[in-house]
């Protein structure tokens, strides 16, 4: 294995302003459901922010991606207020290459949802090796 400097316990909350967000409704298109912050979008921000806080963490040429998630959207906002959503990330466990992380996300007025996502440590070249060998068996 390799060591990193990722600990349980390590701990984020990443902010992202509501307005600053993409929204559309859960179709697709823009309607009545426009201006909510949708469960994607959510999980967007939960992505980035575990990212942004595991990845420089590890030894050049490692990344960590993301391997299974289960959110319970708990409540609906809006994103046409401008109000910031906030995720706090923290990690749980750690076995091996696998990190598992509790995430909850707020807005200005409490819980947005609540989950456990659980993100992989790989070697870069390896992963996009990988990938693009399995790609060629496509064609």
């Amino acid at each position: 294995m390799f060591d990193h400097k990722i600990i349980v316990g390590l701990s984020t909350i990443y902010k992202k302003e509501g307005s600053m967000l993409e929204t559309l409704s859960s179709s697709g298109t823009i309607g009545s459901l426009n201006y909510l912050l949708t469960t994607p979008q959510i999980m967007e921000i939960i992505i980035e922010a575990s990212s942004n806080m595991l990845d420089p963490l590890l030894p050049d040429g490692y990344i960590t991606v993301g391997k299974f998630i289960e959110l319970s959207h708990e409540h609906p906002t809006l994103t046409l207020t401008g109000g910031i959503i906030s995720v706090i990330v923290t990690v749980t466990k750690i076995d091996g290459n696998k990190i598992y992380l509790d995430v909850a996300g707020y807005d200005d007025v409490g819980l947005i949802c609540k989950g456990m996502y659980e993100r992989a440590i790989v070697n870069k070249n390896s992963l996009m090796e990988a990938t693009y060998k399995r790609a060629q068996n496509k064609f």
